[in-house]
C-alpha cells in the first residue's frame, strides 16, 4: 500500500523509513537502509527530521542506536496541532487580507474592444440587487458611444439583474432608452463624463483618436465618488 494520506505529514523518504520501522518493531540503521535503499546521508537526515516530528524514537545499546516507531495515533496529534497552530494564525491572516483589500491599482485599455471589456470586467462579479452609478458621456461622443458601447454592455449589464442609477446631462433626455432596473436623473450640474462606479472600481472612459479606459480599483477612491453621486442624485430631475 502507499498509504497516500500520510503525504500532508511526511515526505517520501520519511514515510519509506516509518513504514519500515513500524514493521520491524525496533532496529538499527542497517536492516533499514537495506529495505529502503536509502543513501546514507540520505537517511540521517530523514531520521533526523522523523526524530524532531516525534514520529520515531531510539534507545542506546552500548554506542548503537535502535530506532522504534512511534504508536501510529501520533499522526492525529500531530494533525489537530497543526490545526491549532493554522487557529492561532488565522487573526493575522485576516489582518494581511484586510491590508491588501485596501490596495489601489489601475489598468489601462484601448481601443472600442477594449473598452468594452472593461466595462464588462467591472460588473462580471456582479451579484444580483447590487448597485451601479454612472455619469453620462458628453453630449457630442453621445452617438458613437452609445451604438459601440452602451448599448452592447447595456444588455450584458442587465442579465446580471442589478440596480442601476444614472445621472446624465439634460441635452441627453430623451434620447436613452429605458432599460429593466435602471433609474435615470438628469442635471445641468457639470458632471464628470463616461464614469461609472460598482463595488470598489470606478471606469473612466475617453473618446479621443483612441478610445482609452482606465478602471481603478481601491474602496478610498470608489467610496467618496459614491457619495458625490449621490449628493448630485439627490438634486437632479427624472
Amino acid at each position: 500500500m502507499s498509504f497516500e494520506e500520510l503525504n500532508e505529514l511526511l515526505t517520501e523518504n520519511e514515510k519509506k523509513v516509518y513504514l519500515e520501522l513500524l514493521k520491524l518493531g525496533e532496529s538499527t540503521a542497517a536492516p533499514i537502509l537495506r529495505k529502503t535503499g536509502l543513501q546514507n546521508s540520505v537517511f540521517y537526515r530523514t531520521v533526523h527530521r522523523l526524530l524532531e516530528k516525534g514520529f520515531i524514537s531510539y534507545i542506546l545499546e552500548g554506542k548503537i542506536k535502535h530506532f522504534k516507531a512511534s504508536n501510529p495515533e501520533v499522526f492525529l496529534t500531530s494533525l489537530k496541532n497543526k490545526e491549532e497552530r493554522i487557529k492561532d494564525i488565522i487573526p493575522q491572516l485576516n489582518e494581511m487580507q484586510k491590508i491588501s483589500d485596501h490596495k489601489t491599482e489601475a489598468e489601462v485599455f484601448f481601443g472600442v474592444k477594449g473598452v468594452l471589456s472593461m466595462y464588462h470586467t467591472l460588473i462580471k462579479d456582479a451579484k444580483p440587487g447590487e448597485e451601479y452609478y454612472f455619469f453620462g458621456p458628453s453630449e457630442h461622443v453621445f452617438e458613437e458611444t452609445m451604438s459601440k458601447i452602451y448599448l452592447p454592455f447595456r444588455k450584458f449589464r442587465e442579465s446580471k439583474k442589478i440596480k442601476v442609477f444614472g445621472i446624465m446631462k439634460k441635452e441627453l433626455k430623451g434620447k436613452v432608452s429605458k432599460f429593466k432596473n435602471t433609474k435615470d436623473k438628469y442635471t445641468n450640474f457639470p458632471l464628470p463624463p463616461n464614469m461609472a462606479i460598482f463595488q470598489d472600481k470606478i471606469v473612466i472612459a475617453s473618446w479621443e483618436e483612441i478610445p482609452t479606459g482606465i478602471m481603478i480599483t481601491g474602496k478610498d477612491i470608489a467610496e467618496p465618488y459614491k457619495k458625490l453621486f449621490n449628493e448630485i442624485w439627490k438634486n437632479a430631475k427624472e
